[in-house]
């Protein structure tokens, strides 16, 4: 609906300051018109002009002097800005087009349509608060003191919040909003952490910033950026790889667990990092700049041990997804999706076929696979690395695992209520699981008998015996072959040039160091 409303009237400039001495304005007109949610500012000039004898008054050509984004949810900011405009008893200059994508000055934030949203509802808040009363926290042993928000996601009709603090579940909290310069947003939001350590917060206009207090009047922690996810998902099939951490040697493994995937028509992974080698993080770095990956790194403000992260990582996959991806796999590095089926010769084969809505969750049982020893440090040629491939290797594998014995999932994020490692804990209403049959499918987990198996783990994998070995499918061992070998040389094999490139390289800064000792500390 078109508004119109008049704004100010000023005086005519002074007649010495017009280009013509026979043409003066006398009036200026400003006039804002809003049309659906932008409203335009528009300068009406009378001009006085003498032709033939006889003075004419006539109104000049209409200019559009600004826009005033305005949204119908942020009337009173709108109207705000409106109004600091119209103090100015000068208007402002207009802007050169090549300068309007950059804010006005240094305190402005860029105006984003997305951004101009305000909610004041959580949706399936009374589902959460009656799963509240039916799954207590088990992590009272983590000491955190602090909410610690992890990460932030904005949807059309909420923010959700991921903390890496998993002890205080059903604690009562608030939403801190920031806007692009980090200054606080006056509008906060009292919430409940749940499920687990997850905090959902109605939407605030030109919200950019978030993080999670206690109460209202004590020291914040360190606010996070908010990550959109109000497109349409950009992936059909992902998966979240489990928190990297310890001794053992892993740039194999990853590019074995990521080339792997992608042949089951993975198109990106979230992988999540607490520490790894030098080495295995060239390899992972080389992942995030193909775009295959994003590293994510968990780290707060208080100690846990490596392994504590599970519970956190896994609830982060979950929030991280929705609206990313249609289907998500949450699985460890040493553990891979296989199909069995002729019919079904890829993961996305299998998801294709689902054709019910309601099907969110696929549980696929377990076949473990002694594996023996550490994966190698670093990558030494051709013939060494086909070797230690860990699917060349390692085939000695047990009798299918009961649908309890550490299953592991594909789901579909959205229709997920609260997820465990091993799968969903509870599924929004009308939404189903589903076991994937032995003969479509199963996980191959490679356990490493020899160092850090906890006992618990070992005992399972033994009570499935017999074990027979099982090699993966012949065509995948051939493609994921060269897809590792590709990836490994492409990253480690690095081109050095001669002794004496490297000398005249070094003399364009006058340095000379000796060849033979620069080419052993750069191999």
């Amino acid at each position: 609906m078109e508004r119109e409303a008049l704004l100010h009237t000023s005086s005519s400039p002074k007649n010495s300051e017009l280009s013509s001495p026979t043409k003066r304005p006398s009036k200026s007109l400003l006039i804002i018109f809003a049309l659906t949610n932008v409203a335009f500012l528009i300068c009406f000039s009378k001009i006085k002009f003498s032709t033939g004898g006889t003075e004419v008054t006539k109104i000049a050509r209409p200019e559009v002097i600004v826009k005033v984004p305005t949204e119908i949810s942020t009337t009173s900011t709108a109207l705000s800005s409106t109004s600091q405009f119209i103090s100015s008893t000068n208007a402002p200059a207009p802007r050169s087009p090549e300068n309007k994508i950059f804010p006005q000055n240094s305190t402005d934030c860029p105006y984003e349509q997305w951004n101009q949203v305000r909610t004041d509802f959580i949706p399936n808040m009374n589902f959460h608060k009656k799963l509240s009363k039916k799954w207590k926290s088990d992590f009272k042993y983590l000491y955190h003191t602090l909410p610690s928000a992890g990460a932030a996601f904005v949807h059309e009709d909420q923010i959700v919040v991921t903390l890496t603090a998993e002890n205080q579940v059903d604690d009562t909290v608030y939403c801190r909003y920031y806007d692009c310069r980090r200054r606080e947003i006056m509008d906060p939001f009292k919430s409940t952490i749940f499920p687990r350590c997850t905090v959902f917060c109605p939407r605030r206009p030109g919200t950019k910033f978030i993080t999670i207090s206690k109460d209202l009047n004590e020291t914040l922690e360190y606010s996070i950026p908010i990550v959109p996810r109000l497109e349409k998902p950009p992936h059909y099939f992902t998966v979240c790889m489990a928190t990297l951490y310890g001794d053992e040697p892993k740039f194999l493994q990853i590019v074995d667990f990521i080339e792997y995937h992608k042949l089951q028509g993975a198109t990106f992974f979230h992988i999540y990092l607490r520490n790894v080698s030098d080495y295995d993080r060239v390899l992972l770095d080389n992942y995030v700049k193909t775009g295959d990956i994003e590293l994510i790194t968990l780290q707060d403000h208080f100690w846990r041990a490596d392994y504590m992260w599970h519970h956190g990582q896994i609830n982060d996959c979950h929030h991280r997804s929705k609206h990313f991806s249609k289907w998500t796999a949450l699985i460890d590095i040493d553990e891979r999706l296989e199909m069995k089926s002729d019919k079904f010769k890829t993961v996305v084969d299998y998801l294709d076929s689902i054709q019910d809505d309601s099907i969110s969750s696929l549980r696929f049982r377990v076949k473990w696979v002694m594996k023996h020893n550490y994966t190698p440090a670093r990558y030494e040629n051709e013939t060494q690395l086909q070797s230690e491939m860990i699917f060349h290797k390692y085939q000695n594998t047990s009798q299918l695992g009961r649908e309890r014995d550490q299953p592991k999932c594909i789901i579909r994020p959205e229709n997920v209520a609260m997820m465990s490692i091993h799968g969903p804990k509870d599924m929004y209403k009308g939404k189903k699981k589903i076991v994937v049959p032995e003969d479509t499918g199963f996980i191959r987990h490679y356990r490493n008998v020899e160092n850090k198996i906890f006992a618990h783990g070992y005992k399972k994998m033994m009570s499935h015996a017999p074990f027979n070995i099982s090699p993966i499918d012949h065509d995948i061992d051939k493609d994921l072959s060269k897809k590792i070998m590709d990836r490994v040389k492409w990253t480690y094999e690095i081109v050095q040039p001669t002794c004496e490139q490297k000398a005249k390289m070094y003399r364009v800064e006058s340095t000379s160091p000796p060849c033979n000792n620069e080419t052993k500390n750069l191999n």
